[in-house]
């Protein structure tokens, strides 16, 4: 693990490591953008076209849509609401009179994953996501680091009031980041179990160093915007 970094700024950014470690960084640098060539670049990149992220006042927008909640899980705990209701054949008649095939995709995504996932939902993709993109921003000096480890405590308390272990975060994220995607064929979904695969079995894996329980995820956070 990062020697610089504390046991709060660990699991913070273990919290984030799906994304991050997708992005080919290392935990033990502390998700180090310079440690590989071109990622500076590739990042600012990636913000502006797949987060519309382009300097600092996008950024800090981003931040606020996130600890607004304004993410996929609105429509998605809508959707497992009305569900709820139903009767799983009720469920089916419903879903195949669904005209938009994105539409019936997403709730017949809801309707399989239904009992798997935490009264929590899918919360954990935004708030994981969340992390990972703040830690990157901070590199490439789209926020400054006091407001983004602000706000990646604050992410990273509700992740751990929210779940009981890496495991159940890492199945929240993936049913979200199948929603998200809308895709339920088998082979996608594989594709998306590849990206946790590796933080559940390696032994020098984030989630396999840092303990679940780390009490210092509770302590206080400073929330004042930055502005």
């Amino acid at each position: 693990m990062h020697s610089l970094l504390d046991a709060r700024q660990q699991w913070t950014l273990a919290a984030g490591a799906i994304l991050l470690e997708a992005n080919g960084l290392d935990f033990n640098s502390g998700y180090d953008l310079d440690l590989l060539e071109g990622k500076r670049e590739g990042v600012t990149e990636m913000f502006e076209r797949g987060w519309n992220i382009r300097d600092h006042e996008s950024f800090r927008q981003q931040m606020e849509s996130f600890r607004e909640g304004s993410g996929h899980h609105d429509k998605f705990d809508q959707r497992r609401a009305l569900l709820s209701v139903m009767t799983h054949q009720e469920q089916d008649n419903y879903i195949l009179s669904l005209e938009d095939e994105k539409e019936r995709i997403q709730f017949q995504i809801i309707q399989f994953y239904d009992s798997r996932l935490s009264a929590a939902t899918i919360n954990a993709w935004d708030w994981g996501r969340a992390i990972s993109i703040t830690r990157m921003a901070m590199q490439i000096g789209y926020v400054d680091d006091e407001t983004a480890w602000a706000f990646m405590y604050e992410m990273a308390q509700r992740i751990q009031q929210e779940y009981s272990s890496w495991t159940d975060f890492a199945i929240a994220y993936l049913i979200g980041r199948q929603y998200g995607y809308e895709e339920l064929d088998e082979g996608e979904a594989l594709e998306h179990f590849s990206l946790i695969e590796p933080l559940l079995e390696r032994t020098d894996s984030p989630w396999n160093l840092v303990r679940w329980e780390e009490e210092s995820v509770a302590l206080p956070v400073n929330l004042g915007r930055e502005g």
